[in-house]
């Protein structure tokens, strides 16, 4: 094999294999142009020109109908004459007005309750979290431009910032008129005191709700209902963590067009009583284009729902991306450094494991020796992470931050904001935001273009916990790896992601693990009673195996504190893995002589291991069953299988020994 200074090793930027870039371009060239993730897709685009082309037609219509042309028009409150108005509604006291417009959020509100509940696309816990989610954001922005943004909305910061004022009631003498215009800071405030809101211009607050309204109704509707029909094709694109644009697959728990095979009714009744309400939405949309406000006030109004529709929908589709971008300008400023590895896959015990060797590793930084009798700080990175660092804030509680020292390109970790043991058992918000990045990542890929050969889509995440883990931060951390990216440089090897094999299948590997089945939308409480059930068996493996019953005492009721036992976590879309541990690694041999040490982390869960010398690299690839040896030291052995009872799949747990 090619020595890693061989003409073939340099021709390669992470491996010793030489990339091939012509199947790549094959496949650009015959790939459909996809829509830019950052713009809203054909039928979205579709659904925004509705708004504008209602609001140009009633302007059109309100010029050239003579009844509402000649019909007297008071420029102060930016409508007809409430005493002879042109039309029924015209008029601010018309039914619809006052019950349907008024209450404007309490109807979205209502019927995207009722859909969200009842219809069965969104049966699954995950998906209807989800919604919920968006329908809490959208709510969020219509209070911060109607309601409150600390303190007056900002319709009302706007229509001030623009020279408007709350002129008080004309008897009241000339000194008190400007105390007058200080004092009321919303036309609510100030139209009840008896003034009047005006001079500036005031964003249509009708325009805005009920654009928004019924745009959030319809993205709701609109994309559950064609899934669950099987309607149409994808028309959504994401940005891919390796730069690619895909289509944006919408996770579901049911599959596509699977209610086109169940028969019946693909609205649902909650859907119509949303069809219902985005009439009326845009029935009193056009009346308001007619009868009420100016221009410029209604397409500032319009302006400000799209804005909202596009931060909600728009916006998540390039999530993936910022760790590409964060990634790049990180690395291109210095601020974080990435050793390149050479890579080829082994074979011990038949099962391909990739080994990496990056020789600049061995230059890594190490922290300076302590001075004597100063005081000790010791630095924690995930503490307040340099910004240069920080890909994005998972309210309320994580942070995903780069790896500043990285292996595998766009590596990057889940780290709790405020400080939390790394040895200590993980909590629900730790398992429900890593197992939400994973779905981020698998959602940005359709499913007909989802693949193990290039891991377009997937996620690797891993836990290091205690001595001979890994753990090398005491504040907690979860590392994820896109597989992707970890494939780089494999093209034509036989690798896959270990943990993704290990749910149902025993592995002739040496050590070891407990594995759990997991599907698309479950929740977090359930993720951490499997997390939890993996754990209590793993310590029961490990008292057995070292005899001493301290360690499984009492771990069958543990749910939080320090964990009893050193152990790997790993989890992938499909499967949470737990693997006891007793050593970090083991020795290197060759010609009778130690040559070096592998140490190994959560990563072995990947089927992955680093070397970072010479010696350990050529020596192991010339003979695959030395890490082999160095598997059988790391974990509870194969042995172990002799003295446990049999595996239970009744709660869906698996115990495996790879």
């Amino acid at each position: 094999m090619d020595t890693p200074s061989s003409n073939r090793c340099r021709a390669s930027r992470t491996s010793c294999v030489q990339p091939s870039s012509t199947p790549q371009s094959r496949d650009s060239e015959l790939a459909t142009p996809r829509n830019p993730p950052s713009l809203p897709s054909p039928t979205e685009r579709l659904l925004v020109a509705v708004f504008p082309t209602i609001l140009i037609f009633g302007a059109i219509f309100s010029l050239v109908s003579p009844h509402t042309r000649n019909a007297e028009f008071d420029y102060v409150t930016q409508s007809h004459s409430q005493t002879s108005p042109p039309s029924y509604f015209a008029h601010k006291g018309n039914v619809f007005n006052r019950y349907f417009v008024k209450q404007g959020w309490a109807w979205t509100t209502g019927a995207f309750l009722l859909f969200a509940l009842t219809h069965p696309s969104l049966r699954a816990g995950s998906k209807r979290a989800q919604a919920l989610a968006r329908f809490a954001l959208v709510t969020l922005w219509w209070i911060l431009v109607t309601q409150w943004c600390f303190g007056p909305a900002l319709i009302d910061r706007g229509f001030r910032l623009t020279g408007g004022a709350c002129q008080a009631l004309e008897e009241l003498v000339e000194g008190d008129r400007e105390a007058a215009k200080l004092e009321f800071f919303t036309a609510v405030t100030c139209k009840a005191a008896g003034g009047r809101w005006a001079g500036g211009h005031d964003i249509s607050g009708h325009v805005f709700l009920l654009a928004l309204g019924s745009g959030f109704l319809m993205q709701e509707l609109g994309w559950a209902v064609a899934r669950w029909a099987g309607r149409g094709r994808e028309e959504r694109a994401v940005v891919m963590d390796d730069g690619a644009v895909k289509g944006a697959g919408v996770e579901s728990a049911a599959a596509f067009g699977e209610g086109r095979e169940r028969g019946g009714d693909k609205i649902g009744f909650g859907g119509k009583v949303i069809l219902a309400v985005v009439g009326l939405d845009l029935w009193m949309l056009l009346m308001t284009a007619i009868y009420f406000h100016t221009w410029f006030e209604k397409f500032t109004g319009l302006a400000a729902a799209i804005l909202g529709l596009y931060g909600v929908y728009i916006v998540p589709r390039l999530v993936p991306a910022l760790v590409k971008s964060a990634f790049s300008k990180a690395r291109a400023n210095g601020d974080l450094l990435y050793f390149q590895t050479y890579v080829t896959v082994l074979a011990p015990a038949s099962i391909p494991f990739q080994l990496r060797f990056s020789p600049a590793l061995a230059s890594k930084p190490t922290a300076p020796l302590p001075v004597p009798n100063a005081p000790k700080k010791v630095f924690d990175p995930f503490d307040n992470p340099a910004k240069e660092l920080l890909v994005a804030e998972i309210q309320p509680s994580h942070n995903l931050v780069l790896n500043k020292f990285a292996i595998v390109p766009e590596h990057f970790i889940l780290a709790t904001k405020d400080f939390r043991e790394q040895t200590h058992l993980l909590e629900e918000s730790d398992l429900a935001a890593t197992y939400a990045c994973i779905s981020a990542y698998h959602e940005s890929v359709p499913a007909g273009e989802l693949g193990s050969e290039v891991g377009e889509g997937e996620l690797f995440a891993f836990f290091n916990s205690g001595e001979f883990s890994g753990a090398s931060q005491p504040h907690r951390h979860i590392q994820l790896l896109p597989v992707s990216r970890m494939r780089e440089g494999l093209e034509g090897e036989e690798w896959d992601v270990l943990a993704k094999r290990l749910v149902g299948e025993v592995k002739d590997l040496p050590f070891t693990v407990f594995a759990a089945h997991i599907e698309p939308g479950i929740e977090g409480w359930e993720l951490r009673e499997k997390y939890l059930g993996l754990y209590r068996r793993a310590c029961v493996a490990v008292a057995e195996w070292l005899g001493r019953e301290e360690i499984a005492h009492g771990a069958e009721t543990q749910t939080s504190g320090e964990a009893r036992i050193r152990y790997n976590l790993a989890m992938t879309r499909h499967a949470l893995i737990v693997c006891p541990r007793l050593a970090e690694g083991g020795p290197v041999w060759e010609g009778g002589e130690v040559v070096g040490k592998v140490s190994l982390n959560g990563t072995v869960l990947a089927g992955t291991a680093l070397v970072k010398n010479l010696a350990e690299w050529d020596s192991l690839r010339h003979d695959p069953d030395g890490l082999l040896q160095v598997l059988k030291v790391i974990g509870v052995p194969k042995r172990y299988e002799e003295k446990v009872i049999e595996e239970t799949r009744a709660d869906g747990v698996l115990k495996s020994s790879i």
